[in-house]
């Protein structure tokens, strides 16, 4: 998100949280107008999924012992989060 911010020269403050981001991203309309009616969903799992997941489990916060990441978790975050960036990158590609 801070690269299509940056690119398309929209205001942010380089250490903005996802959260922050993603309101730039919307107010912007970077986020398909039809898909307007899940915006709640769609903002709920670019705010607290993967961010908080990746925060509490690996990139932040795991701490001196290693924790346990089952197999099939982050599988599912990995495809969570390539579909996030690409549904992303093809929006941007596609504003004018």
């Amino acid at each position: 998100m801070k690269a299509i911010c940056t690119k398309r020269k929209w205001a942010f403050n380089p250490n903005d949280t996802a959260k922050a981001l993603i309101e730039v991203c919307f107010r912007e309309g970077l986020i398909p107008a039809l898909i307007q009616s899940q915006v709640s969903a769609f903002r709920t799992t670019l705010e607290s999924g993967i961010p908080t997941v990746r925060n509490k489990l690996g990139g932040h916060g795991q701490g001196p012992v290693v924790v346990d990441v089952p197999p099939y978790y982050t599988s599912y975050l990995l495809h969570l989060t390539a579909t996030t960036i690409q549904l992303l990158a093809e929006a941007e590609k596609a504003m004018k």
